[in-house]
């Protein structure tokens, strides 16, 4: 938990001194996460950057929950309780209404070759939990292409 919190505390700090861009339209990210620590930070970079975040604490629900809300973006952890993240990303990127939603894997450890795996499975990135600066800073990236593309 003490590392839980210490990712909220440099996520909040970094959404704090970190410039935020304009953007045209209100960008919408799923968070698939089941720690609340992370939702609550999560939601505070949100509220200051004009994002907004929709929640799925189940593993078993992350699909169901992106065909829902139809997010610009997910952001996927990879330890639940009920399923395993490689095997949720998998499914998202198979489903044709879901495999062009951009993917960052964020994990507490990678255990293993998860980085290499989820990548090959189409993941946009991976980012380890104890670099939250890094997961918003690719969150603004993504966003920010999104942007830029034609529609």
């Amino acid at each position: 938990m003490a590392t839980t919190t210490s990712a909220y505390l440099r996520l909040t700090n970094a959404a704090v001194t970190s410039t935020i861009l304009p953007v045209s339209k209100v960008r919408r990210l799923l968070l698939a996460d089941d720690e609340h620590v992370i939702h609550r930070a999560v939601l505070r970079v949100a509220e200051l950057r004009g994002w907004v975040v929709m929640s799925v604490t189940s593993g078993a629900n992350v699909l169901t929950k992106a065909l829902e809300t139809r997010p610009d973006m997910i952001v996927l952890d990879m330890r639940f309780p009920d399923a395993d993240g490689r095997d949720i990303l998998s499914s998202l990127k198979r489903d044709t209404r879901t495999s062009h939603i951009p993917v960052i894997v964020w994990s507490g450890s990678d255990l293993g070759n998860d980085r290499e795996i989820t990548l090959d499975l189409g993941a946009e990135d991976y980012v380890e939990k104890g670099a939250p600066e890094e997961l918003i800073s690719k969150i603004r990236r993504v966003f920010l292409r999104l942007e830029q593309a034609p529609t």
